[in-house]
């Protein structure tokens, strides 16, 4: 609390305050690489830079991989898991239906993988604190909102349509290519492109191929999803992959699905 009244220049009169008491709706909560975890009062002016002044951020908190989670983006969130479990159903019925045993096999994995996957309620968010400081960048907090950081890994992962998930030693000089190389490609892997998702949940599509080939950052800690091939998969589901990887970008270290 007399951290609060120092830096009372930096945030508002209705600043965060210690209450592990206050019921969930109505607390924020930090925890991970922070001096100070724990739950605190929400007050309705109170915004995303005062939360990690209140949980005294660490110096060696990984900033790009740290996750926002939103109760308002649980239910979308729950429909999204519910939708790509759906399409992954009608999918293992086609590849039956085709008498293509490898496509069912990999697709009965990925069904297992997102039955796995918690429903985070994670949305995009800046969370470096520095960054947080220019309002722009510096949103409202919503009741419930729970802030993790972690600490920096040193790994890559390639999963998806691949011949088995590859969690690879992360290269300031690799490219996406190089990455790919090292995790072989399931036979159904769409050859055309991939899906990156980078640890702040950004997802970008990037073409793979000699005809539409992009340049593509990949950061620590970032996903890199191959995509099933559309011509193998079930015309019903268009949308398979994209889903996939928006549910993918939804996980986070310390608590979601890829936790270590």
């Amino acid at each position: 609390m007399n951290i609060l009244r120092s830096l009372s220049h930096v945030v508002s009169a209705a600043l965060l305050l210690g209450s592990a008491q206050i019921a969930a709706a109505e607390t924020v909560s930090i925890s991970g690489a922070v001096l100070k975890p724990g739950t605190y009062q929400w007050h309705a002016n109170a915004r995303l830079h005062d939360a990690t002044v209140a949980g005294q951020v660490r110096a060696d908190a990984w900033f790009l991989g740290a996750a926002l989670l939103r109760q308002s983006a649980l239910e979308p969130q729950q429909r999204l898991k519910a939708g790509v479990l759906f399409e992954l159903r009608l999918n293992r019925l086609h590849a039956r239906t085709e008498n293509n045993s490898a496509l069912y096999t990999l697709l009965e994995d990925f069904t297992q993988q997102v039955q796995d996957m918690p429903v985070t309620g994670r949305v995009p968010a800046e969370l470096n604190p520095l960054q947080l400081m220019i309002p722009s960048r510096n949103p409202l907090l919503e009741p419930g909102d729970q802030l993790v950081y972690p600490t920096r890994p040193d790994h890559v992962r390639v999963l998806g349509a691949v011949q088995a998930p590859c969690v690879l030693a992360f290269d300031v000089q690799a490219q996406l290519r190089d990455y790919l190389g090292q995790c072989p490609a399931h036979a159904a892997a769409d050859k055309d492109q991939v899906f990156v998702i980078q640890p702040n949940g950004r997802v970008q599509e990037v073409g793979i191929a000699a005809w539409n080939a992009q340049p593509a950052n990949i950061a620590v800690g970032a996903m890199i999803y191959r995509p099933v091939s559309s011509a193998v998969l079930s015309p019903e589901t268009p949308d398979l992959n994209k889903d996939l990887a928006e549910l993918l970008a939804t996980q986070y270290r310390l608590g979601g699905r890829f936790s270590e």
